[in-house]
């Protein structure tokens, strides 16, 4: 069974969708038939191809029609098919259609939602070419964060030692420990940096941190723990309400390093 995700509502037991085509545990066909979808309706049609690409698999279908599939999520409620073989006539081929810029789709009569859906396949191609160039090491414990910072810290020439409160930096981390984002905050009110630092997090799509402030040659002090502490705890009180978890705040400097939650102050 299919599950569409975004709003949908409950009918007579049957999850319909916004094309108005069920994918229930009745079956399309039957639901179809229920909501007025009969053979010739766009709703039939949808879920004759559905059942299609389940059953004989997506390299069954001609150009067209996987245009036509694609085009589902951008025009509901109406035949796709006629759009899908003009857009094919008039670029001349189905890759040219996905390369085809939102101007040059306009100017063919899409519509807004059609050419955002339209952009996505060249999108994802994209991206899988490219692939990961750099492999991001995973952050399994504090160690292992330390590691990381340390090492590259070093591998940076020039740059400057922090100053006033020391320099703060969030590791990123994704479902699996893997490194997503390595960044820098600027110093500033605790709220400032709370902001700053969530505004990443939402950005890289983390699910968790691991904070490093740094105070350079200078070992740590009881104050630049506690200023820590008061930035750490709104960091870890809103990240509760993104579901982000903040995993521990390593406070560093001349050459050693501790963590708030070792010295209990988290």
């Amino acid at each position: 069974m299919t599950t569409r995700t975004g709003p949908a509502s409950l009918w007579n037991g049957c999850v319909i969708g916004h094309d108005g085509v069920d994918e229930g545990s009745d079956g399309e066909r039957d639901v179809v038939a229920r909501i007025g979808g009969g053979a010739g309706s766009p709703g039939g049609h949808r879920a004759r191809m559905r059942a299609r690409i389940r059953t004989a698999g997506g390299m069954s279908l001609a150009d067209y029609e996987i245009l036509e599939v694609l085009l589902f999520a951008g025009v509901p409620r109406r035949d796709t098919k006629p759009m899908a073989k003009d857009l094919i006539a008039r670029f001349g081929s189905l890759c040219a259609v996905l390369a085809a810029g939102p101007d040059e789709l306009r100017a063919a009569g899409v519509g807004p939602r059609a050419c955002s859906v339209l952009g996505l396949p060249a999108l994802v191609a994209r991206r899988l070419c490219r692939g990961d160039a750099r492999p991001q090491p995973y952050i399994h414990d504090l160690h292992a964060a330390w590691t990381h910072y340390a090492t590259t810290r070093a591998a940076m020439a020039g740059v400057p030692a922090p100053g006033g409160r020391g320099q703060v930096t969030i590791l990123l981390l994704d479902a699996t420990n893997r490194l997503v984002g390595d960044e820098r905050v600027a110093d500033g009110s605790a709220a400032d940096m709370c902001r700053a630092i969530l505004q990443r997090v939402l950005h890289l799509h983390a699910v968790s941190m691991v904070v490093v402030w740094d105070g350079g040659t200078v070992p740590p002090t009881t104050r630049q723990m506690e200023d820590a502490a008061t930035v750490m705890r709104q960091v870890e009180a809103h990240g509760r309400l993104l579901s982000t978890v903040m995993h521990d705040c390593i406070i560093a400097g001349d050459g050693g390093w501790t963590s708030l939650r070792r010295e209990k102050m988290l």
